[in-house]
């Protein structure tokens, strides 16, 4: 009976980083892998993308979104350094920024 009452935690990280800071490290570079994808698809294809690439941008954005609000926990965490928190935060601002970029080019005709 002691078999299968014995409670094993798993663990993806150590106490050199915060767990938020690594779920914000897969979102943003989940999210650039999608934006770039996007643009890469976008150029290739010399702007006829299909609406599908659209929907990829639009949840890439969310994805950055919700890894900039893990960043912010990220900071708020005991463990970990700040350098990996800060860098997460640079990563998922940096894919929040690239659509607003985008559009403005867009917008602009550039």
């Amino acid at each position: 009976m002691s078999v299968f009452n014995k409670k094993k935690k798993y663990y993806f990280s150590d106490d050199s980083i915060a767990s938020d800071t690594v779920i914000a490290f897969v979102l943003g570079g989940v999210a650039l892998i999608m934006e770039f994808s996007g643009i890469i698809a976008s150029v290739y294809t010399k702007g006829n993308t299909p609406k599908l690439f659209a929907m990829l941008y639009m949840c890439a954005f969310l994805l950055a979104l919700c890894g900039v609000i893990f960043a912010g926990l990220g900071f708020k965490a005991q463990e970990g350094g700040v350098k990996s928190k800060r860098w997460s935060v640079f990563l998922n601002a940096l894919t929040l920024a690239l659509p607003v970029v985008v559009l403005l080019l867009n917008y602009l005709n550039i």
